[in-house]
């Protein structure tokens, strides 16, 4: 198997394990919180709207799109995808070095700049969320990206030892 098929294999098991990971935090929360369930719907929505687009104010006002729900949660798999590649690629080849749970939790923070300053402001929501409740969005986000960290650690660790 070619090094860069081998590549794309690990990124979708590392990705697919850090977004489960992060999504099982949210259900969690879900259930001893009480916060709202997520709406990937509204994310297929916007990402439908893209020729007609990147802003929607709000996203809830723009008519619903076929499919959305499941449109929605394989375009959130696939940005964790995506950012499992992403960190792999810097760590591996920029840095010379392997997943340490520091450097996963540190990327899954880092990669809130695109939720924060792309997608939400997108959304109608605001930079940062500023148009929810103060600190309730940015807490949900922090954490569930932390945990999505947590899931890039355990996804590249794990990975090794399924490959032996």
């Amino acid at each position: 198997m070619s090094s860069y098929a081998s590549m794309a294999i690990e990124s979708t098991v590392v990705g697919s394990i850090a977004t489960l990971v992060a999504d099982l935090w949210y259900r969690l929360l879900q259930a001893v919180v009480g916060i709202p369930r997520a709406n990937w719907g509204l994310v297929r929505r916007w990402v439908a709207g893209f020729p007609r687009g990147v802003v929607h104010r709000p996203i809830t006002a723009t008519p619903p799109v076929r499919g959305e729900l499941a449109i929605g949660w394989t375009f959130h798999y696939a940005v964790g995808i995506a950012y499992a590649a992403l960190y792999l690629v810097i760590l591996r080849s920029s840095l010379g070095s392997e997943p340490t749970l520091l450097s996963a939790v540190a990327f899954g923070l880092i990669v809130l700049v695109a939720p924060w300053f792309v997608m939400q402001p997108a959304l109608g929501l605001g930079f940062m969320a500023a148009h929810t409740p103060p600190t309730a969005v940015r807490s949900l986000n922090i954490s569930v990206h932390a945990w999505f960290g947590v899931g890039l650690y355990l996804g590249a660790t794990a990975w090794p030892m399924g490959m032996r």
